[in-house]
């Protein structure tokens, strides 16, 4: 079973830089099953990204897809409009979620793009959709045995267990401690999952003063409950959108010193069960605060990745965030990012008015994003931060004798208008 997250943010999408390593969009989370099911929980921004990448994958094969709502506040269901593949005849998606209260679930999926709300309503739509109201008994999807826990949230919530594959995953979001009943049902949903992805929207302090009654939880909370349930793994999630990504940082050295396997959400992680933690979710890697100043330039970039035959294939790019320790560039999406590979990045001649420049190191990604064309790259494109590994120090003079190009790192040929 592979988990992916799509969108980790609570209350609204906030695309700000302030945000880039841990993300901005709102829940989404994927996960796809060993037989190749297709489950989606929630329907966040988030959601927007993850159909195109269904798109992508899938081409001109259907995709049929099983989506669980824990809850309709917008923040869960404003990427609907937004995803692609439900516009595309022959995609078929069957919408579950828990009854509460008279909430009927197909009302409150369309009827955010009535107007005036939205320009179109989903009968432009192409494909097949079900809706389907449970109740909290089980059910079984393609050998996947899906679970809820109703969780203490205004308008109220449900948290989903997923057991497929011989693992257990656990999404408990939008939920506030204090109520006996609901938290004693977390926690026997949560018992011995491998992995556990909970609500940690606000610090212990605030719980405690100003957000209290608001329906999150805090880091602390999170972190008892896995202690308390035998939790393998934690996922803190549901950022506030004021909390940035070195606020952040601070919420997960505090909270590993109470729970020591556990990393903050981020758009693009993946998690596959069962199995290892740290090998598995390489993403979580580069999450280290950032301390070297960052510059927003645009420089040539020369991908340098060593073939199986040995022989070394290159590929361009442009480079558009450089900082001491890393970088983030534009590259064709063809060019493979799973291993180490050399950058070669070129002051030109007009700028330095002494030719060209290049500085060379090794690097490893941490973060690959699939983008639009951009910057005159042919389509389709896609944006690498990676981070410099450490190389032993040169001198000066060892620096000046390293030659400034490369033939096994030909240039980019300009683009004709």
């Amino acid at each position: 079973m592979r988990i992916k997250l799509w969108g980790v943010r609570g209350s609204t999408p906030t695309p700000e830089r302030r945000n880039s390593r841990y993300g901005g969009n709102t829940p989404c989370i994927e996960v796809r099953l060993e037989n190749g099911t297709l489950i989606v929980l929630d329907c966040g921004s988030g959601l927007r990204a993850l159909g195109k990448s269904l798109l992508r994958e899938f081409g001109e094969h259907p995709i049929r897809g099983y989506v669980f709502m824990t809850h309709f506040h917008w923040d869960h269901i404003q990427g609907i409009p937004f995803f692609l593949p439900l516009y595309k005849k022959g995609n078929i998606f069957l919408f579950h979620s828990v009854l509460r209260k008279g909430l009927e679930l197909r009302g409150a999926v369309e009827g955010q793009m009535v107007n005036p709300y939205f320009p179109v309503d989903m009968s432009v739509m192409g494909s097949v959709r079900h809706f389907f109201d449970l109740d909290e008994r089980p059910i079984d999807v393609n050998g996947a045995i899906i679970s809820s826990a109703p969780l203490y949230h205004p308008q109220e919530c449900v948290a989903y267990r997923v057991d497929a594959d011989g693992a257990s995953f656990v999404l408990a979001t939008d939920t506030e401690p204090g109520s006996p009943f609901h938290d004693r049902a977390v926690r026997e949903l949560a018992r011995g999952a491998d992995l556990l992805v909970y609500d940690a929207q606000y610090t212990p302090e605030q719980l405690q003063g100003e957000k209290k009654g608001w329906g999150h939880s805090s880091w602390l909370e999170a972190t008892t409950i896995a202690r308390e349930c035998g939790v393998k793994q934690l996922i803190l999630f549901h950022h506030d959108p004021d909390n940035d990504d070195v606020f952040l940082d601070g919420v997960v050295e505090k909270a590993r010193q109470e729970f020591p396997q556990l990393v903050g959400a981020a758009e693009g992680m993946e998690i596959n069960l069962p199995g290892g933690w740290i090998e598995q979710v390489k993403f979580a890697e580069g999450f280290e605060r950032r301390r070297d100043r960052r510059y927003r330039i645009q420089l040539p970039v020369r991908v340098g990745i060593k073939a199986a035959s040995g022989a070394v294939e290159s590929a361009d790019g442009v480079s558009q965030d450089l900082s001491r320790s890393g970088i983030y560039f534009l590259t064709p999406a063809e060019v493979p990012a799973d291993d180490a590979f050399e950058l070669e990045v070129v002051v030109p001649h007009e700028l330095t008015r002494h030719g060209d420049l290049a500085f060379r190191f090794t690097a490893e990604a941490v973060r690959v994003e699939h983008l639009n064309g951009a910057l005159g790259l042919p389509e389709p494109v896609q944006g690498v931060a990676a981070r410099r590994l450490e190389s032993e120090e040169k001198t000066p003079d060892q620096e000046a004798e390293m030659p400034t190009t490369a033939s096994t790192l030909p240039r980019r040929q300009p683009r004709k208008a």
